[in-house]
């Protein structure tokens, strides 16, 4: 069983300045000098020290600071490094594997080559690789466990940690290697034995991912490829984007025009809107063949709006008129007209027209109810526009004259 992991580190908790309090002026000290002198004043007492003073100073009470002084200076490196591996292996055992990978790194230190000790230091770099297996950190594990085989290069319980690391890496090639290198070493290893078989399994799941990966992307390419051609024959659509990135078709929400793999035809996002009350309708699959008839009796009016007049509803098939808006390619606001189109007629018909542009790969429809004052107004604003820009077109530059 793997030795391990964690310590209890204390540590000064600031705690945040009283709010101010109404009487005397505050103090002129900043609350940098304020801090400066609060650690100044801790790192004399022996508990916070960070670093030990060359004397002892004068007085009892100094006396736990010599004591300190004693203790470091009397304990050889080794035994500092065996009580922190100890500290580590108890923090280990209790599941705090990231305050024992901290004694295990404390442990190493400690000038523990001095004295010769190569086992101590092979263990305390076993350990810490066993903690930081349990924290996932299989990269700290393949430094500790090479580190350790370069010491002892004959050591199966690196190669099995390294091996570990390797597999979740999905590095199988070097853990299969560790494998064979430590039941070359010891054949009757279990441990090397049981990871070689997760390394096996872990491959074969790996390399299955692989494949379904590769078959979903050439899938999504043939379909992508098979749309493109559908699309293509469709001579008279007409599209303006505004990203040069994506095909002509595609949204950048991921809502495109697909192929009906059975029929052949193409299934449209469509957007229905409705200015009079600033809400729209998204239908995401429309069939070609359909009518806009159809698909607002069916489905997108087959229920009062919400936003409608429930006393005097004015949205419903028989009541209203369906129009887009015609902007040639690259064309102004000023450039667009209003189009009627029958509720009879196809959508393939409607995106055949030559005045129809699909833009961003959404074909939109506008929604209008008949004999409606806000009606006339919103056709009369486009009426407008169409005989200024008419009447602009007349008039002859007076320096071409």
């Amino acid at each position: 069983m793997a030795d391990s992991n964690s310590n209890n580190d204390s540590a000064i908790t600031e705690t945040a300045p009283a709010p101010a309090i109404i009487g005397p002026a505050p103090s002129p000290i900043s609350s940098e000098e304020r801090r400066a002198k609060l650690e100044k004043d801790l790192a004399r007492i022996p508990l916070f020290m960070t670093q030990l003073p060359d004397s002892a100073g004068d007085g009892d009470e100094n006396a736990a600071v010599a004591a300190l002084q004693t203790l470091v200076s009397d304990e050889p490196p080794e035994q500092m490094a065996r009580l922190l591996k100890d500290e580590g292996n108890v923090c280990f055992r209790r599941g705090r594997f990231a305050d024992a990978a901290t004694a295990y790194t404390n442990a190493l230190t400690y000038d523990i080559d001095d004295v010769g000790d190569s086992d101590l230091r092979v263990s305390l770099l076993l350990n810490r690789a066993a903690a930081n297996l349990a924290l996932h950190n299989h990269g700290l594990v393949l430094r500790d466990c090479a580190d350790a085989l370069r010491i002892r290069p004959r050591s199966p319980k690196a190669l099995y940690r390294a091996a570990r690391a390797c597999v979740a890496l999905d590095k199988f090639d070097e853990a299969d290697e560790c494998c064979r290198w430590g039941l070359g070493l010891d054949p009757e290893n279990k441990d090397l034995e049981a990871v070689r078989a997760l390394a096996a399994d872990a491959r074969a799941a790996h390399d299955a991912r692989a494949r379904r990966r590769e078959e979903r992307d050439r899938l999504r390419v043939d379909a992508r490829d098979r749309l493109r051609r559908a699309v293509a024959i469709r001579t008279g659509l007409t599209f303006d984007v505004s990203r040069t990135d994506q095909a002509a078709w595609e949204t950048e929400d991921g809502r495109q025009v697909s192929l009906d793999e059975c029929t052949g035809r193409l299934l449209w996002p469509v957007a229905f809107v409705y200015p009079e009350a600033k809400q729209s309708d998204l239908v995401e699959r429309f069939d070609e063949t359909r009518t806009l008839r159809e698909m607002l009796r069916d489905e997108v009016l087959a229920h009062p709006p919400p936003w409608d007049c429930p006393a005097r509803p004015k949205y419903s098939v028989d009541n209203v008129d369906a129009f887009f808006i015609h902007r040639p390619v690259g064309g102004l606001d000023r450039d667009e007209r209003l189009v009627r189109i029958g509720l009879d007629t196809s959508l393939a018909s409607a995106l055949d027209n030559e005045k129809f542009v699909i833009r961003d790969g959404v074909p939109v429809f506008i929604v209008l109810p008949r004999n409606d004052p806000f009606s006339a107004t919103f056709i009369d604003r486009y009426r407008k526009l169409r005989l200024e820009q008419d009447a602009a077109r007349k008039v002859v530059p007076s320096n071409k004259r």
